[in-house]
């Protein structure tokens, strides 16, 4: 905590007394992270289109976001490893965001155009590759010279796991 008001130029007692503690004040960070993506989400699922284009939407969405809050997949990932119970806000916005994408895939299924599978499992894959991406940043970067964030890679790579999510999800016409 005091590293994090050093570098943030804040008093440790100012930060006690409107967060009350350290835990509170990395929820409140979650929360800036976690509803804007949530309303991105809804967002790109919203709307015209069949549902691999919106699931393909939101791939995109979730890219975009990820590439403007660079910090949130360093966050993601402390939770991630961490053992304690995902804070509320976090935990909410992720069963949004997994339940507009499972729909979606259902909503596929249903008409033929997405294979068949468990709709809750190929969401999480789908979310899997705009996160891998933004997580791994650092070791692409140094291990095989890849910085899914400098732009054009950055678009390439979107259209790469856009296409890949696809092919994926997608029925086979037989």
């Amino acid at each position: 905590m005091r590293a994090l008001t050093r570098k943030a130029g804040a008093n440790l007692g100012a930060v006690t007394y409107y967060f009350g503690s350290k835990r509170q004040l990395y929820e409140e960070v979650l929360a800036t992270f976690a509803e804007p993506l949530r309303a991105r989400v809804a967002q790109a699922a919203a709307g015209e289109g069949s549902p691999l284009e919106r699931i393909e939407r939101v791939a995109r969405a979730f890219f975009q976001y990820l590439l403007e809050e660079p910090d949130m997949p360093r966050i993601l990932l402390h939770q991630l490893l961490s053992e304690r119970p995902m804070p509320e806000v976090a935990k909410r916005a992720l069963q949004a965001n997994h339940g507009t994408v499972a729909q979606l895939i259902l909503e596929g299924q249903r008409e033929g155009s997405i294979r068949q599978g468990d709709p809750r499992l190929m969401a999480i894959s789908v979310a899997s590759q705009p996160l891998i991406a933004a997580i791994m940043r650092s070791v692409l970067q140094e291990a095989v010279a890849i910085d899914p964030q400098e732009r054009e890679t950055h678009a390439r790579f979107v259209e790469n796991a856009v296409a890949f999510i696809r092919g994926g999800l997608a029925a086979r016409k037989e």
